[in-house]
């Protein structure tokens, strides 16, 4: 008998698959979809969700590397300011970050194509996530009836506004190491050093600015990518709702397994109100 495994999930405890795959896939069960839309929506979150663990290796590997490079870091003694100090640029860091930029953007693009496995190839067929979204923007108000313009400014604010300055930062610095933008992104800057003061040994790690690191920058945009991955997922969903039935959202922590996403019905309201406080439901209809 042969046994199939379509996606191994590398991130802890799963992240990748329950919340992507195994819940928004649950949904389709309560949605008026055929079961031909079913099958067409699968494959595409499949590789969605391939694309999001694309993202998350490479920031992982650039973390370890860090903590590799740490353990064998040249330390300058400020004490001793004539000492020989030999310094090593990374070329490993510098190539993580390189795809890191790569695969956040191919997800993105990725993204922009999921929507016609539920709308269809003819009405949904973007190339890419195009002009930083903006195209996916255009394209949504394009595919809407007249009576449903509206969702396209629901879909801008309740969706698209609230990640975009992340979208816009990534893709630019893509753009610099890519397309050598603005001189590129300087290999020198992906460096680990240590400085001995005091007795106190303080790593220099590679920064995304002067208070933020980069790997805390990669963690932060790898989770925020996922849950703009999970909130365009669910608004479309949410053309094919059912009668008295809606979306809603109850906040999660950023590493945890459950989806902050649930399709309830009407009549539940006041209960999942009860219980998550000020989340609030979400309607597309």
């Amino acid at each position: 008998m042969l046994r199939q495994e379509l996606f191994y999930d590398l991130t802890p405890n799963g992240l990748i698959n329950q919340r992507i795959v195994t819940a928004l896939y649950s949904f389709t069960e309560l949605l008026e979809l055929t079961t031909q839309q079913k099958e067409d929506f699968f494959r595409p979150l499949l590789l969605q969700a391939k694309k999001l663990l694309a993202v998350w290796i490479h920031y992982d590997r650039f973390r370890q590397e860090v903590e590799r490079l740490k353990a064998e870091a040249p330390v300058y003694d400020q004490s001793k300011p004539g000492e020989h100090f030999a310094l090593r640029y990374s070329q490993e860091l510098w190539l993580e970050f390189d795809e890191f930029l790569v695969q956040y953007k191919s997800s993105l693009d990725y993204l922009a194509k999921l929507p016609g496995s539920l709308l269809g190839r003819q009405k949904w067929n973007p190339s890419t996530f195009g002009d930083k979204g903006k195209r996916i923007l255009r394209l949504f108000r394009n595919v809407l009836p007249k009576s449903k313009k509206k969702l396209a400014e629901d879909f801008e604010r309740d969706v698209f506004a609230k990640h975009r300055d992340d979208i816009e930062d990534i893709i630019d610095a893509r753009d610099q190491f890519t397309h050598l933008l603005a001189g590129g992104i300087s290999f020198e800057h992906f460096t680990v050093t240590a400085v001995k003061k005091d007795e106190q040994i303080i790593y220099k790690v590679p920064m995304w600015n002067s208070e933020q690191t980069l790997i805390d920058f990669m963690n932060i945009a790898f989770h925020n990518h996922l849950k703009f991955c999970e909130d365009f997922i669910v608004f479309f969903l949410g053309l094919f709702m059912r009668p008295k039935f809606g979306f809603f959202h109850a906040p999660v922590p950023s590493d945890s397994t459950q989806s902050p996403w649930h399709l309830i019905p009407e009549a539940l309201l006041p209960v999942y109100l009860a219980k998550y406080g000020g989340a609030q439901p979400s309607k597309t209809d």
